[in-house]
């Protein structure tokens, strides 16, 4: 019996044993079950941190669209150049100048008098993207599905009395800053003669312009007799029109532009980023070089690599900032917490103190007791 109780006595302790666990290792498993939530709250909230960026990113895009609708008038505010036309060098891109590739804001025109021609320009001293006159973005012939984005080179004023002919105000400047030279010529019936225009009125043959740029000089003949027709045809036309040409181009465009066909006039350009744009449609294949004058579906060497710098600032520069300042709020924190604790150091505590306050009266105490005894 007393054997058989040992050995249930025994199983009893095992089982006691078994069963009850350490505190240490209960403090363990509860820290266990208290890490996972605390690692999935930190997950979320950099998720959300991450969601907060990119909607205040997007916010900052919407409202510099709205802002540039404000200010120019047209939907969408900004066009992407899509070929050298424009371009003052065949292989290599400048600020200031309109290039493949670059994003140009358009301002929109109420009437043909708020564009300026390269010879009124010429007259007026104005210019813009490194020549005189306007740059401006048109539907060709009213239609089309890509604008063109040319300079205005002239306006022709179609003359109602003749009904054959064009006269050019912008020719009789009084004032040349940079004058243009030009000369004209008259038809004179089949087989006849020319006859020279000295003044520009009544013009209905040909005219041609002596274009000088610090980047080209040369000269360019408009058809005058072949545009008449153009007008002629169309009975609602009577007004004259401009003729553009591209600051790359040997020819002025094909065909007389209506101040309607005007979706605006360029102003202010942000140079590389339309890339981006054209890669991703598959116009111009990522880092496409140019290698020929004029060739398309390419652009300039010093695009691709500018573009690129661009994008490294973009990226780095924000990052850069975060630890920076991420650095700077450490910093901080490591001095007043270096601050708190020099001030805790030099500053006595209550204890302390009633310690400091204590000692005085057990002097005194011990002091009468001395004198009480020594009167006994």
């Amino acid at each position: 019996m007393e054997e058989q109780e040992d050995n249930e006595l025994a199983e009893s302790e095992d089982m006691e044993t078994t069963d009850v666990s350490s505190p240490e290792e209960e403090e363990i498993e509860e820290s266990e079950e208290e890490a996972e939530p605390t690692k999935h709250r930190k997950w979320l909230k950099s998720a959300l941190l991450v969601l907060r960026d990119v909607g205040i990113a997007l916010l900052v895009v919407f409202l510099v669209f709205v802002a540039l609708w404000a200010y120019s008038g047209v939907w969408p505010p900004i066009v992407v150049v899509e070929s050298s036309s424009m371009q003052h060098d065949d292989f290599s891109s400048s600020v200031g100048v309109i290039d493949t590739g670059d994003l140009v804001i358009v301002q929109n025109t109420n009437s043909k008098q708020e564009v300026e021609t390269y010879v009124h320009g010429k007259c007026s001293g104005h210019s813009t993207y490194g020549d005189s006159g306007d740059v401006i973005i048109y539907n060709e012939l009213g239609g089309g599905d890509k604008p063109i984005i040319h300079r205005a080179l002239i306006w022709l004023e179609f003359n109602t009395t003749t009904n054959n002919s064009f006269d050019v105000p912008s020719l009789e400047c009084d004032h040349w800053e940079n004058g243009v030279n030009w000369w004209g010529e008259n038809g004179n019936g089949s087989g006849r003669p020319r006859i020279p225009v000295y003044e520009p009125r009544n013009m209905n043959y040909t005219l041609t312009l002596r274009l000088d740029s610090a980047y080209r000089s040369f000269n360019v003949t408009l058809n005058l007799a072949n545009l008449l027709n153009d007008i002629k045809t169309d009975d609602e036309w009577n007004d004259g029109g401009f003729i553009a040409m591209g600051d790359n181009n040997n020819q002025p465009d094909n065909s007389l532009i209506n101040h309607d066909w005007i979706i605006g006039k360029a102003r202010g350009e942000l140079p590389w980023f339309g890339l981006i744009k054209l890669s991703v449609s598959g116009d111009i294949p990522w880092g496409n070089v140019c290698s020929a004058p004029s060739e398309r579906g390419c652009a300039a060497d010093n695009a691709w690599t500018s573009l690129i710098i661009a994008l490294v600032v973009l990226i780095a520069v924000p990052i850069a900032l975060d630890v920076i300042l991420g650095f700077y709020q450490r910093h901080k924190r490591n001095q007043e917490l270096v601050e708190q604790a020099r001030k805790e150091e030099e500053e006595p505590s209550e204890e302390d103190e009633e310690e400091v306050e204590g000692e005085p009266l057990e002097e005194e105490t011990e002091e009468r007791t001395e004198d009480s005894l020594q009167a006994e």
